[in-house]
């Protein structure tokens, strides 16, 4: 029988997918195909499409058959799937092609894939490692969801676009380099990875999307750059080993709740192009000790600097006062906020009650 072809394997009835496994050596492409369960005698044509890869036994690894995309059906949810050579034919990997593969643990990824779709490796848990086509130019959303083994990942230079939620829980997940190739990532990017403590920005994302770092306790330092131009609600919110963090010469906008409770978070410097300070952006920074607001800022939200304990010193160099909310400064240590001088009358305008914020307006001498 072991010089026979499947289809002279006449003496067969069937043959079971999950204990009968079947070696047939296929002389065309010198490797083995892994037969699905079926009914024999088989055509040749349905050889080739009783299952989607080949083991390769000096390596161990799967290789796909010649396919030019890995759709949602092949490999979604097969748990029996541990590892996975990928062939040199396949572009794309669609949404969900190993949606839930949870016992994935080893993918080998060509340079001739150029986008992975949403959801393409949600929740493979088991999955330590990847590395990312050169030529791959998106990252669906959700690509990489709940892959809580996954330690480390390599992105190329040509991709451009990281998606919503892509490396959400990833809590494996230590180190990160977003390569300078990317312009654009959605919101919550790596929301949740806990284990997160080192992150490198590229030089050309324009913006920090809502949540992107949100709740990534590990994370102790940050260094926005100045192509960077708004930093969205929640980006850093609850990064509890939050330290120390740059902020581009760019930014306009620092949103909604940003740093909400970075308790860890000593000093900050804001850069002379912010004009908007957003509402509870620094509220709960218990460790924050000084603050100088830059003469660019128009705006501060309601209890932006709010719960900031040890917040005894407040500086604003701004001659006209940015619109503010009376609590904004709820419940820190200092008591006053020093202004330029001559504008007193601009901050007891802009306040309530001859405060500014509930603090009393304090004037910098002049020079």
């Amino acid at each position: 029988m072991a010089n026979k072809k499947i289809p002279e394997l006449t003496e067969l009835a069937s043959v079971n997918s999950a204990t009968d496994f079947l070696p047939v050596v296929d002389t065309s492409t010198v490797k083995t195909k892994k037969i699905s369960l079926a009914n024999l005698p088989m055509s040749d044509a349905e050889i080739d499409q009783s299952y989607p890869f080949t083991t390769n036994f000096k390596s161990g690894t799967e290789e796909t058959l010649d396919l030019n995309i890995i759709n949602s059906t092949r490999f979604r949810s097969d748990t029996n799937l541990t590892s996975i050579y990928i062939g040199s034919n396949v572009k794309s990997i669609s949404s969900l092609g190993f949606f839930e593969c949870f016992n994935l643990d080893s993918v080998t990824m060509p340079d001739s894939v150029t986008s992975i779709g949403d959801e393409a490796f949600r929740g493979c848990a088991s999955l330590a490692n990847i590395a990312i086509s050169d030529r791959l130019t998106a990252i669906g959303s959700l690509a990489f969801f709940a892959c809580s083994n996954l330690a480390s990942v390599k992105i190329g230079g040509s991709t451009t676009f990281i998606g919503s939620q892509s490396f959400q829980y990833c809590t494996s997940l230590t180190n990160f380099i977003i390569p300078d190739s990317v312009t654009s990532m959605g919101y919550a990017v790596f929301f949740g990875c806990t284990g997160l403590s080192n992150i490198t920005i590229g030089d050309s994302v324009t913006s920090i999307a809502g949540g992107t770092f949100m709740r990534c306790s590990s994370l102790d330092s940050v260094t926005i750059p100045d192509s960077v131009i708004s930093i969205d609600g929640s980006a850093f919110r609850d990064c509890t080993s939050l330290t120390s963090i740059t902020i581009g010469n760019s930014v306009t906008s620092i949103g909604n709740q940003v740093f909400q409770q970075c308790s860890s978070l000593t000093s900050i410097t804001i850069p002379n192009s912010v004009t908007s300070i957003g509402n509870s952006a620094f509220n709960l920074c218990t460790s924050l000790t000084n603050i100088t607001i830059p003469d660019s800022v128009t705006s501060i939200g309601a209890f932006a600097f709010a719960n900031c304990s040890a917040l005894s010193t407040i500086i604003s160099l701004a001659v006209d006062a940015p619109t503010v909310i009376t609590n904004s400064f709820n419940n820190v240590a200092a008591t006053a906020i020093t202004v330029p001088a001559g504008a007193t009358a601009s901050y007891v305008a802009a306040g309530t009650d001859g405060k500014y914020g509930g603090l009393i307006i304090a004037e910098l001498a002049e020079a």
